[in-house]
């Protein structure tokens, strides 16, 4: 996570070896920056819709694939972020 003030909070469900999985809790207009993971993540939406993501949906971004989150909505964005290998500042890389 770039910038954690665009969370309201964030919670560690799990991290081990493995990956990580942790569910956010994103301010309206957040704004998580374009970046991509030396593995695999699995975003779940738990609530809200965005310019980027729905309610309901599952994403799948593969090694290298470059994302962002962008709430441009006036609510709260909850997701669900499960990262093989775990989330860490080595297998998050940030562009411009």
């Amino acid at each position: 996570m770039d910038d954690s003030s665009q969370y309201l909070k964030s919670h560690k469900v799990t991290d081990n070896d493995f990956g990580s999985c942790d569910v956010y809790y994103m301010k309206p207009g957040g704004h998580e920056k374009r970046h991509y993971h030396n593995g695999v993540e699995i975003v779940y939406v738990l609530k809200g819709n965005c310019k980027t993501h729905k309610k309901g949906q599952v994403y799948v971004y593969e090694k290298g694939v470059i994302h962002e989150v962008v709430n441009d909505s006036d609510k709260e964005l909850v997701f669900v972020c499960l990262t093989i290998p775990p989330e860490s500042e080595k297998n998050t890389i940030y562009v411009q």
